[in-house]
């Protein structure tokens, strides 16, 4: 529910709107007058632009460090897309693996949850899975493949020696 424009009515009454000769100095005593509500976020701000506009302000703008979200939104669509099929991929790879905890890896993994974290949280469930098997199947959903040359990052005392 937007709860935005009867908050702004309740600024329109406290404060006269007529005063303000810019949208700046407006948008900077609306975020005075809501205190510890005014969260500065995007949505809060184009809500008040909307109100900027609507007042018919000339300088009507969100700030800057909004501007880059459309951008951000198209890329985690796509990478949404892409991590989707590879959970799909995944629960066709390994079969041993039952629905159930697939759902739950990807969950988790869409969360951001450490492999460590992951397998904690599916012991405590009751439906763990072998460590080896994760590692594998997390990695492959974040869309992380195996290194080229794994012998550099396997310490030097536990190299097989060359003969």
């Amino acid at each position: 529910m937007d709860k935005f424009p009867e908050a702004f009515k309740r600024f329109e009454k406290v404060v006269d709107i007529d005063r303000f000769e810019s949208y700046k100095e407006m948008s900077y005593a609306f975020g005075h007058w809501a205190g510890k509500r005014w969260r500065d976020t995007w949505l809060q701000n184009r809500a008040l632009a909307n109100e900027g506009w609507r007042l018919g302000f000339k300088d009507v703008s969100v700030p800057f460090k909004f501007h880059a979200r459309v951008r951000k939104e198209k890329w985690a669509k796509a990478y949404k897309k892409r991590v989707k099929k590879q959970v799909k991929v995944v629960a066709k790879k390994y079969k041993g693996v039952g629905e159930v905890r697939i759902k739950a890896l990807s969950w988790y993994v869409s969360r951001g949850y450490s492999a460590n974290k992951i397998q904690k949280r599916m012991k405590d469930r009751g439906i763990g899975i072998q460590r080896k098997k994760l590692l594998k199947i997390v990695r492959e959903m974040r869309l992380k493949f195996k290194k080229a040359d794994t012998k550099k990052y396997v310490p030097k005392k536990y190299r097989k020696k060359k003969r």
